[in-house]
């Protein structure tokens, strides 16, 4: 980790939201900084004025010398470390840091990182509901809503931090009480040189954890770890003793620690496999850090899941429009499928398409024939997409359409009672919208206006 010492040279990377919170959080320990960011105008800057006009800000690029001038660059996730200027401060002997790494060091009570491809923001929030209910004193953040080094304003008994590979790239070992890996599918590989490559650095979460939870139905997620950490996986198959998974008691799936049966699978509030998944994943978790049982069981009972992600918005003449607008990735739409394919076999109706973001679709194609009754693509790369669906025998149905909208419209006309139209769209939306959340809410003003 890197150490704040009383005469490092701090220089923030990146505005926004987090390069704010991390000069506020830096003037207040008395460090020096000063801030770079390529664009001229970034957010934050009017606010980073008005509170530190004696800090100094380099704007509209970043300046190799100025950034090789420095102790620590204190990065921005959304700048890669490939970046010529960092690069040619990391060989001048400038050390990285981020935000992540600084409340990692300040926090004083126990930690849950958890990182994935998918469902990251379900299970951090699943925890939280469950710290709740327990009583326990916690705060949430990381990728998913505020800053991390906002949360240190108070102290608490639990720090729960949604990580993305971005963040991952910065940190040395975090020594979290507890760390995950969910899941690791194709993702941001117009990033990384290499799937390997975005795979190991997922597995940085684990560096220096006490307690290392992993998905038994996905190797790449069992941690490379010495032997004395404790390890503990999930997985929808029979556990062993003291794992989490799924057992068969006179015709019931139930949800075991072991041989231990701690509730019909049935029972759990969120539906389909993929969630069952999650739920086994937030057992695992929440009793690793020590929450309490009957939080863990109520929690599973009534959590209703977040916006975007697999969200039932509203059924029209007997036809059910879910909103995985968060599925930006191959390995999401992946387990949106299957979870609810498997439930409801060959009465999907898939609607996605987007930005790409360099992956390999050709994954799809076998789930989405045999779950799909029809698939609509739309978006920046929708003919890379129809032809990795297009396996011939199936030709028919895989439409192509230029919006959202359209594919809405031709599912809706295709839609018979029963069925399921699902926006899953495996791709980023920026093509078209702000935001993933846009491309949801437009999914969900479509379908409340005919109901």
């Amino acid at each position: 980790m890197t150490l704040i010492t009383a005469d490092t040279h701090y220089l923030v990377v990146g505005l926004g939201a987090t390069g704010l919170s991390c000069v506020r959080y830096l003037v207040a320990q008395g460090k020096l900084c000063s801030v770079i960011d390529s664009r001229q105008a970034p957010p934050g800057l009017d606010t980073l004025r008005a509170e530190f006009p004696q800090i100094e800000v380099t704007l509209g690029g970043f300046d190799a010398q100025v950034m090789s001038q420095v102790d620590v660059l204190v990065m921005s996730p959304g700048v890669p470390l490939s970046t010529p200027a960092v690069q040619a401060a990391l060989a001048k002997g400038v050390r990285l840091s981020s935000d992540i790494e600084l409340f990692c060091q300040a926090h004083q009570g126990r930690t849950v990182l958890i990182t994935g491809s998918n469902a990251k923001s379900t299970v951090t929030s699943w925890l939280a509901d469950i710290a709740r209910r327990s009583g326990t004193s916690y705060v949430v953040g990381g990728n998913l809503g505020q800053p991390a080094l906002t949360l240190l304003e108070e102290p608490v008994e639990l720090a729960i931090l949604e990580l993305s590979s971005f963040q991952l790239e910065l940190v040395g070992p975090l020594r979290a009480d507890v760390a995950t890996v969910l899941n690791v599918s194709e993702d941001h590989q117009d990033r990384y040189p290499s799937f390997a490559a975005y795979q190991q650095t997922k597995q940085r979460i684990y560096f220096g954890c006490r307690h290392a939870v992993f998905n038994r139905d996905d190797a790449l997620t069992s941690p490379l770890l010495p032997t004395g950490v404790i390890q503990t996986s999930f997985g929808l198959g029979k556990p062993d003793l003291n794992q989490f998974g799924v057992q068969e008691y006179e015709g019931e799936a139930w949800l075991t620690c072991g041989h231990e049966r701690w509730m019909r699978a049935g029972e759990v509030a969120l539906p389909g496999r993929h969630n069952r998944s999650n739920a086994l994943a937030v057992m695992a978790l929440a009793q690793a850090i020590g929450l309490d049982r009957e939080a863990i069981l109520s929690s599973l009972r009534a959590f209703k899941g977040l916006p975007h992600r697999c969200e039932p918005v509203g059924s029209i003449r007997g036809v059910l429009y879910v909103n995985d607008s968060k599925g930006t990735n191959v390995g999401a739409t992946l387990a949106a499928v299957e979870g609810l394919g498997g439930d409801h076999p060959r009465r999907l109706m898939l609607l996605l398409g987007g930005q790409g973001k360099g992956a390999d679709f050709s994954s799809l194609s076998e789930p989405v024939a045999r779950f799909c009754k029809s698939s609509w693509v739309f978006g920046q790369d929708q003919a890379q997409i129809a032809a990795a669906l297009d396996t011939g025998e199936r030709s028919s149905g895989v439409h192509c359409v230029d919006t959202l909208e359209q594919a809405l419209s031709g599912a809706e006309a295709e839609a018979i009672a029963g069925d399921i139209v699902l926006l899953s769209p495996a791709c980023a939306s920026f093509d078209q919208f702000k935001d993933f959340q846009h491309r949801g809410d437009v999914f969900r003003s479509w379908v409340e206006a005919r109901l």
